[in-house]
């Protein structure tokens, strides 16, 4: 929400492993959130930890739903940081956009206990992006400044 009296409303989301959850994590949302703040532009109306699927795959990690239970424990006294165990739930794992763009949805549904599963296509596994051959070649850049007659 924006306006001239009115501040931008903001969510934090921290996607990761929580392998497992620490203070430090807790404390990252804080200090966004203190930040933020400070600017005068924003309010922080949440907070989200998104831990990783068991589809992740990474070496040592524990089952998502231990890391779910940690970190609900962890944030079990918090009145604006939750977990959300969407992501952990996937079959497959899921690159972060795809998760920003679950809350997101799940944000602006008119039903707040809509979860959306089955309105999002985000069945497909995740998978890493190819490079395009000239991905990284330089942008050649317009010069926007006017011209400048003497």
């Amino acid at each position: 929400v924006e306006g001239p009296d009115k501040k931008t409303e903001v969510v934090l989301v921290a996607c990761g492993s929580f392998n497992p959850i620490t203070n430090m994590h807790l404390r990252l949302f804080e200090l966004a959130k203190d930040y933020l703040h400070e600017t005068g532009k924003y309010k922080v109306i949440k907070g989200i930890i998104s831990p990783v699927g068991d589809a992740y795959k990474k070496k040592g990690l524990i089952s998502a739903n231990h890391r779910v239970t940690m970190a609900k424990l962890a944030t079990k006294d918090s009145d604006w940081v939750e977990v959300d165990d969407w992501e952990s739930s996937q079959s497959e794992w899921l690159e972060t956009l795809k998760v920003l763009r679950y809350h997101h949805q799940k944000l602006l549904s008119p039903d707040p206990s809509n979860s959306l599963q089955n309105a999002l296509p985000l069945t497909k596994p995740g998978r890493k992006r190819k490079q395009e051959p000239n991905r990284h070649d330089p942008v050649k850049k317009k010069n926007l400044s006017p011209d400048i007659k003497s």
